[in-house]
């Protein structure tokens, strides 16, 4: 249980180096979630301080734990984040302080159940063509036998389908430019929190907050819009209709928060889910070879509609597959609202305790071969929501975690009928920080859809991850 009186005993404690203590562990379980948290579980087991004596800062594995943490939201909460100086009332603190990531208790409550309306699988249909529209545009644009690097276009495409399911826009550079627009901002965020916030011509500070001044009134102009129409169907037009009971809407300020919100996490791990997802079809012929007859053998070459996409058993155990052995969101973390007890170890207030989707997506109990790429377990394997937690699990699961999926199927359903993407031999290839990026990016060529699977020798830690056989 997470609460009730602690026995005694201490912690197992991860050696801390001298100086910087706990932090170096941190920054590890931070950066290097993967490799650490594996080797955090092999050397001390379940649950483990990042410091002798230090009980602030734990890492806990497993469903069991999983499921303490995401089923008590009043006793384990979501960390708030704090923009550093920036002043009340600035277009830059609009931006990243209204979001569903940084709320507890009620008030994340009342702001999830408006949004919801725009995530129901009804609505989330209204998407589709869209999502299929735009891929075929990417498509158009690539030519046989070039070589390209794939998580930049998969990054490009989900951008433009982010942008334009939010939005609604049609046209394809006001949508590139409200894109670059948004990574601008989102860039610049991070070397604004390591320099002097001081607003002057040339200093990160001044950049990003001429840009989300632009980025603001961009998306006020966009809410009075959606206003007026009624006939609109994208993701800001439902948010700006939905109204709970007692006729509650989303303000403006809020509605400019959770657009930004969506754009990040709509954007960056579903970049990263296809990218790798097309690199173990790639490194797995024989896979690749059956779901490519499954496509054909339902879509005859067609876009895949929203009937057929449920026709594709085997599309759907590779996405599951892929968001298994490299989950978007590999590690992450609660803090505890007050003293309690985790695994009969006693945690004081405020301490922050990391869980690991990816380390439970690898226990040899929840699944046979863990380190293996197969698909096919899918068809007959059942988990729990928190034996399963790609987009986590609780109150506080991705909102969009059916768009991003419906998202997938839909590109890869597409791309795999058209193209053969032959990843470049030798290649260093290897999931990067907290957001599973490959770190040296995917060079892949792209070649007609003439059935040659093959795999190609590769260097990097993703041999480490996943084992190739």
């Amino acid at each position: 249980m997470a609460t009730g009186v602690a026995s005694q005993k201490a912690l197992p404690a991860a050696s801390a180096l001298p100086l910087v203590g706990k932090w170096a562990n941190i920054f590890k379980i931070s950066n290097e979630p993967c490799t650490y948290s594996r080797w955090l579980y092999d050397t001390y087991g379940s649950i483990v301080s990042l410091a002798p004596g230090d009980p602030s800062w734990v890492v806990a594995f497993g469903s069991e734990f999983n499921f303490q943490l995401l089923s008590q939201p009043a006793l384990f909460e979501l960390r708030k984040g704090k923009i550093l100086n920036v002043p009340e009332g600035t277009s830059l603190r609009r931006l990243f302080i209204t979001n569903l990531l940084d709320m507890n208790g009620e008030h994340h409550k009342q702001q999830r159940q408006l949004m919801q309306p725009a995530f129901h699988k009804k609505q989330i249909g209204l998407y589709h063509n869209d999502m299929v529209a735009i891929t075929q545009q990417m498509l158009e644009r690539w030519q046989p036998h070039e070589q390209i690097e794939l998580h930049a276009e998969m990054k490009k495409l989900t951008q433009r389908i982010v942008i334009k399911t939010l939005f609604g826009l049609n046209d394809e550079q006001e949508i590139d430019r409200i894109g670059t627009l948004f990574d601008k901002v989102a860039t610049l965020f991070l070397p604004m929190m390591l320099t002097p916030n001081i607003d002057v011509p040339g200093l990160p500070y001044h950049r990003i907050l001429k840009l989300a001044d632009q980025l603001d009134g961009f998306t006020r102009a966009m809410i009075a819009r959606k206003r007026q129409e009624t006939e609109a169907s994208d993701v800001l037009a439902a948010l700006v209709q939905a109204h709970d009971e007692e006729g509650t809407k989303l303000s403006d300020d809020e509605l400019i928060g959770h657009v930004f919100t969506l754009y990040g996490a709509g954007h960056t791990t579903t970049s990263s889910a296809l990218t790798w997802a097309l690199f173990l079809l790639h490194q797995h012929p024989r896979i690749h070879a059956d779901v490519l007859a499954e496509l054909d053998g339902v879509l005859h070459g067609a876009a895949p509609s929203l009937e057929s996409l449920r026709q594709l058993p085997l599309l759907d155990g590779v996405i599951k597959e892929t968001l298994r052995l490299l989950p978007p969101a590999p590690i992450s973390m609660r803090t505890a609202a007050e003293a309690c007890e985790l695994g009969g170890y006693a945690l004081p207030k405020g301490a922050t305790i990391f869980f690991s989707p990816f380390m439970t997506h690898r226990l040899p109990e929840l699944y046979e071969e863990p380190n293996r790429f197969k698909p096919e377990r899918w068809a007959t394997l059942s988990r729990t929501p928190y034996e399963y937690l790609p987009f986590s699990a609780g109150v506080h699961r991705c909102l969009g975690a059916e768009f991003a999926q419906l998202e997938i199927k839909v590109v890869l359903a597409t791309m795999l009928q058209r193209y053969r993407l032959a990843l470049v031999p030798n290649t260093n290839v290897e999931p990067k920080g907290s957001d599973m990026d490959p770190a040296h990016g995917m060079p892949m060529r792209v070649m007609p859809q003439d059935r040659q699977f093959a795999r190609v020798p590769i260097r990097g830690k993703i041999q480490n991850i996943v084992d190739f056989v």
